[in-house]
């Protein structure tokens, strides 16, 4: 993949885009821009074949800032995509992961560009931790998509940290179906999984969608022990999963269930965890977690096996300065954590 990157002549330092779904051509394509010493730049894909026009023109934002000079994309949207190319000044490449695979076996034949620049510059010819590795951008749905640049540094420091605060090991198993365009998914799930040398079950986002308990039975199936969600996944198991669907569904190896990527809500890890509790799911498992892309992931991660607190606070004082003082959960005009403030 690296070689067909320079055989279709991205330079070092220079910004790739992708926009695929997740699954192996990800991963190959990911590292092989990596490996090739240019900069990852994630794309949501379309989700919806009439909403491709529409989401190529909020991309297309993204392409620019990013200066990329090449987009890989899958064939189903080859087509609409290429459009993108009299959109964005600057890209000049629109190709697939096969179309990559190829130019670099045949590139591959002799010696690579990058070899040869690695030794002229007296190195291995690999990324310098002081590289930028990732562009990692906003989805745009609440305005304009924002960018936050990454070095190798930035991952890997964030990693550390997270081992650290999960006491992840290789024993550990990660099951996902978040995607791999999004930080808590590539970040958080993959590349996690990758240092510390964990098995990654990884699903589809839209399998999960379509049919929730999938998550849990992989959870089950291959004895899970850490996975991450948005809260709205944990209140989606807690109110569509029929009991039918449980037979022999055993949580009880899920010993760090994060939740984060968007406001966490008291009340969907009650109703998770008084659903699923008969099926091994132990409460001190939940862990509400906070992260944004300027930390490059993670920031806020609870401590193992405390479960979650929640703070209840006078709204008034709240909405007025921002001030949190604690009051009695049943007190008049509180506010608990779920709750949104008016201010």
């Amino acid at each position: 993949m690296a070689c067909g990157l320079e055989a279709a002549g991205v330079e070092r330092g220079q910004a790739v885009a992708l926009m695929l779904p997740s699954g192996h051509d990800y991963f190959v394509a990911f590292f092989g821009v990596l490996l090739a010493g240019g900069v990852a730049v994630p794309l949501y894909p379309p989700a919806r074949r009439r909403q491709i026009e529409d989401h190529l023109r909020r991309q297309a934002g993204i392409l620019t800032t990013s200066q990329a000079v090449a987009l890989i994309t899958f064939p189903e949207v080859m087509t609409v995509v290429r459009l993108l190319r009299a959109q964005v000044l600057g890209l000049e490449r629109v190709i697939t992961v096969a179309e990559l695979e190829r130019g670099g076996a045949a590139d591959g034949a002799g010696e690579s560009g990058r070899e040869a620049r690695g030794r002229e510059g007296g190195g291995g010819g690999g990324p310098a931790t002081t590289d930028v590795a990732l562009l990692q951008f906003t989805s745009g749905s609440t305005g304009r998509p924002k960018g936050v640049v990454l070095t190798h540094a930035n991952l890997l420091a964030n990693l550390r940290a997270l081992g650290q605060a999960v006491a992840i090991g290789p024993q550990d198993v990660v099951v996902s179906w978040l995607p791999l365009y999004h930080d808590m998914g590539l970040i958080g799930a993959w590349m996690a999984s990758l240092y510390y040398g964990m098995q990654l079950v990884l699903m589809s986002p839209l399998g999960f969608l379509a049919h929730p308990a999938r998550w849990l039975q992989l959870l089950s199936r291959h004895r899970g022990t850490l996975s991450a969600a948005p809260n709205f996944a944990y209140e989606l198991c807690a109110r569509k999963v029929a009991d039918e669907e449980l037979a022999g569904v055993d949580l009880s190896a899920w010993r760090f269930a994060l939740n984060g990527a968007e406001p966490v809500s008291p009340e969907a890890i009650r109703r998770f965890t008084d659903r699923f509790r008969r099926y091994g799911f132990r409460p001190e498992a939940m862990a509400p977690v906070y992260g944004l892309a300027e930390c490059s992931l993670a920031l806020a991660i609870p401590p193992l096996g405390r479960g979650p607190v929640v703070d209840v606070v006078e709204r008034d004082t709240f909405e007025r300065s921002g001030r949190a003082l604690p009051v009695g959960a049943g007190s008049r005009g509180a506010v608990a954590a779920d709750e949104e403030p008016t201010a």
